[in-house]
């Protein structure tokens, strides 16, 4: 055997010792860290992986913070099917309370919307978008309460997601329901006459 062969040889044993050390730690990182390759496949532009190994971390852990970065993670990419699964998913924890106030207290002032309206929001225009058009109204007003009216609510969202697409049947729905809100607060009843005001231009 040459010494060009040896070298050779020497040379693929251990790059092929290196791909299996690799692939050793990749496999060891998605099934004991999938929190780890949760932000890694994200840094590297893996959103879809991404949402993957964050819900897998929420079935482990139940800690909502997974579930809700999951959402975001969809929301950025207008994974619409992921937004509307994740996003259930994160409304229905038992902390999403808590983890809302605690988003709410650290948020910039000049948003005028609160963290839990933003995600109501979101899972709203997903079912919407994907062609879920009732159910979008009934949980977007679900969602909002009855009467009250706060800023930026689910409500408006499918409304303007429906605006969009000139759909005069989901405008119609929307407008039907609001009307049947007889007692609106004070603080909201502005807000509402304008909103409101917009159904009926269709």
């Amino acid at each position: 055997m040459t010494v060009d062969k040896i070298i050779l040889r020497a040379f693929l044993t251990t790059l092929a010792s290196v791909a299996i050390l690799f692939l050793f730690m990749i496999t060891a990182l998605v099934c004991v860290y999938p929190q780890t390759m949760m932000k890694l496949t994200y840094d590297l532009g893996m959103e879809k992986a991404s949402v993957w190994f964050a819900e897998v971390s929420y079935d482990r852990s139940d800690d909502v913070y997974y579930i809700a970065y999951a959402t975001e993670v969809a929301i950025g990419q207008q994974n619409y099917e992921k937004i509307e699964s994740c996003g259930e998913r994160l409304i229905s924890d038992v902390g999403f309370s808590d983890f809302c106030a605690n988003k709410n207290a650290v948020q910039s002032t000049e948003i005028d919307m609160t963290y839990a309206q933003y995600v109501y929001g979101e899972v709203c225009t997903a079912k919407y978008v994907r062609g879920q058009a009732k159910d979008a109204v009934d949980l977007a007003f679900q969602l909002t309460g009855e009467n009250i009216f706060p800023k930026n609510n689910a409500v408006v969202a499918v409304l303007f997601a429906a605006l969009s697409e000139n759909d005069g049947e989901t405008v119609g729905m929307i407008r039907e329901k609001m009307n049947k809100q007889t007692q609106m607060s004070t603080e909201d009843k502005a807000y509402f006459d304008a909103i409101l005001a917009l159904t009926e231009s269709k």
